[in-house]
């Protein structure tokens, strides 16, 4: 069956929301709202889109960080193909960036994202949980049997890490953002900005 690929943020299904919020005079003129408010079918993935028309904002720093060995559906094999990078996925973020691959058996694409904000936080909609990565938290949220968004304060900002895997191959999805936010905070500079 063929899929259709969405734009994705870090809000894969709508679960993350950004703090914005503004105080004049002690009332609120806004509260957190979702990045993304699109919704997904069982024969949607949101990890493919095309990469914004605008040019990045700042220098895609994030994206140095991680590669494909660091992923681990390169350990499928023959059996995950072409695989791809692009940055500058998403211009709401200032960096962002992702790597994909394709499962051929199961045949379905898998892939992990980065998201990078500086003066805005990243903050997960609805947590379902909660890991301690280089002395931080790491919030998390479970978006459905194949997806997963996790956000953390990192370097002069905040990273989100999005996974997709519906191959089942690789183990719970929250548990792989766990890992690539390891990898990350092992490499963390002192500013991406």
């Amino acid at each position: 069956m063929q899929q259709r690929w969405i734009a994705a943020g870090l809000a894969l299904v709508a679960t993350v929301a950004v703090g914005c919020a503004k105080t004049v005079q002690g009332n609120a003129l806004s509260g957190p709202e979702p990045v993304r408010t699109r919704t997904t079918t069982p024969t949607e993935n949101p990890l493919e889109s095309a990469p914004p028309s605008a040019p990045p904002k700042m220098e895609q720093k994030l994206c140095s960080l991680l590669t494909f060995d660091d992923l681990p559906f390169k350990s499928q094999g023959d059996n995950a193909q072409q695989p791809i990078a692009q940055t500058n996925i998403d211009e709401d973020f200032d960096q962002s960036c992702r790597w994909t691959y394709e499962i051929q058996k199961p045949q379905i694409k898998v892939g992990a994202q980065l998201y990078y904000r500086k003066t805005r936080d990243l903050t997960v909609k609805d947590p379902t949980g909660s890991f301690t990565v280089g002395g931080r938290q790491l919030t998390y949220a479970q978006t459905g049997p194949t997806s997963c968004v996790l956000s953390m304060k990192y370097s002069d900002g905040h990273v989100g890490v999005g996974v997709i895997d519906g191959s089942g191959l690789f183990g719970p999805q929250c548990e792989m953002g766990k890992k690539l936010a390891e990898i990350i905070v092992t490499r963390e500079p002192q500013t991406l900005s």
